[in-house]
């Protein structure tokens, strides 16, 4: 479990002076010496991506239940074209198999079949609509605005109708090690019987440097945990609340790429989420530009 200590409220008010105005810009809005787009914070496993950027990022998960196993492959684009605005799409193909236990051999199972095809193709504009970076550069807050629309596909795990979700996402650097992102926005389904969900989340992370952690080709090692949930706005719809811990490694860059490789083990953490899962493997490897 990660110790987050702040300083009493005393000591943060010493700080809350804003930045000079000629580093401000956007109608005084946003501050240039944000960490907000300089790969600072990393990506969620599970939750939207809020940090503004051009990268390439590869996905795999597999996740079990009783009976029940399935493999989901994405792939994401994130495109950085003006200013802070980013622009991204992300398309996968998902894999459920049933299996069922053999009569005569423990541990053996018998795989009764199941659906595979494209999941919806998710589109995505997000942009900042807010800083605030005290004096001394030691807190660091952005408020950021991501509209998300998921096209779907007619394919077996796709959905069949369109998924609107506009999300207000929050990002806080704390000190020189502190990140923690946190997002909520209602899911609206555009269908007669919609099942309309308020999504939610956080993820927390701690950076190590390279002097802090030596090894070689590596730039830093972020561990991070993540939950993820969502509770009901219609009676088509239910909660559940999951769980991610995992950690980050950022390779040294390669002239204008860094690479990332991610990892981690996802867990249900109420009734609801056991229902979809008993456990999940999580694997991402992000090419940032």
């Amino acid at each position: 479990m990660l110790a987050v200590a702040l300083k009493p409220a005393t000591g943060l008010a010493d700080d809350d002076d804003q930045a000079p105005a000629e580093g401000r810009y956007f109608f005084d809005l946003l501050d240039h010496r944000s960490s907000f787009g300089k790969d600072f914070f990393i990506d969620s496993f599970l939750g939207p991506t809020l940090d503004s950027g051009t990268e390439i990022e590869l996905d795999y998960l597999h996740g079990e239940k009783r009976g029940l196993h399935d493999d989901e492959v994405d792939t994401e684009v994130e495109w950085n074209p003006i200013g802070q605005l980013t622009i991204a799409g992300e398309f996968g193909w998902d894999s459920e198999h049933e299996q069922t236990p053999h009569a005569g051999l423990e541990g053996d199972n018998i795989d009764r079949g199941g659906e595979a095809g494209l999941e919806d193709v998710d589109i995505a504009v997000y942009h900042p609509i807010f800083q605030y970076v005290s004096k001394n550069g030691q807190v660091d807050y952005t408020a950021v605005v991501r509209v998300d629309v998921g096209i779907p596909t007619r394919g077996s795990p796709s959905s069949q109708d369109v998924l609107v979700t506009p999300f207000l996402g929050h990002m806080l650097r704390l000190g020189d090690h502190i990140s923690l992102e946190a997002w909520t926005g209602p899911q609206i389904t555009i269908a007669p019987h919609a099942a309309n969900v308020l999504i939610y989340g956080a993820c927390l992370g701690y950076v190590f440097p390279h002097k802090q952690f030596p090894v070689p080709m590596i730039d830093r090692l972020t561990p991070q945990i993540e939950l993820d949930g969502q509770m009901p706005m219609s009676s088509a719809a239910r909660e559940s609340l999951f769980g991610v811990a995992g950690f980050d490694l950022g390779f040294r860059r390669v002239g204008e790429m860094q690479p990332h490789v991610a990892l981690g083990y996802e867990f249900p953490i109420d009734q609801g989420a056991r229902d979809q899962l008993r456990w999940g493997i999580s694997l991402q490897i992000v090419f940032d530009f």
